[in-house]
């Protein structure tokens, strides 16, 4: 056993622990630093990805060696969230993504044939049901919201909700409304 001092007191660690530690090369430290940053810590059938994920730590952990004896500052989990903030603002592309279900395109056959509008037919639960008007549900608010409004007609031919003036016609009519 061999005595060391941590923080203000003496403690005693064993020989073998302090030749191990006074000997540890750059794997060792490595492998122990980045055991915290691990991303894929459960077992799973495919391998590859955490192999791929385990090469792309390594890569980070060596950036950020490379950082700090070029003069920088930051410690590992500092440097981390820096350049995950980098490359969010490099690369994002301004678009905003919308919640829920992905919108169907623009069906073609809606420009060429004859259409009529139907009521939605009451069923047990509602007695005036309703639907989002398709034309209406694109167009947005001053605050820059979509605008929900309810109709009670639709097209039985394309299957959407439209009010009856203007948004029937312009459905059927123009390719973008």
């Amino acid at each position: 056993m061999e005595q060391i001092q941590v923080r203000s007191e003496m403690k005693e660690k064993p020989k073998i622990v302090m030749d191990y530690n006074n000997t540890m090369g750059g794997v060792d430290r490595m492998d122990q630093n980045l055991k915290s940053f691990e991303i894929i810590k459960k077992r799973g059938k495919k391998c590859y990805r955490k192999i791929f994920f385990h090469i792309f730590n390594i890569a980070v952990w060596n950036s950020s060696v490379v950082y700090r004896k070029n003069g920088g500052k930051n410690k590992q989990l500092e440097f981390r969230l820096d350049l995950i903030d980098r490359v969010i603002e490099k690369y994002h592309s301004g678009l905003n993504f919308h919640r829920g279900r992905p919108g169907s395109e623009p069906n073609p056959l809606r420009l060429t044939e004859r259409h009529f509008l139907e009521i939605i037919a009451p069923t047990d639960k509602k007695l005036r049901p309703a639907r989002q008007c398709a034309v209406c549900c694109l167009k947005r608010n001053e605050n820059g919201k979509r605008i929900r409004k309810g109709t009670r007609y639709f097209c039985p031919d394309c299957d959407v909700g439209l009010c009856i003036t203007p948004c029937f016609k312009l459905y059927h009519t123009q390719k973008d409304f």
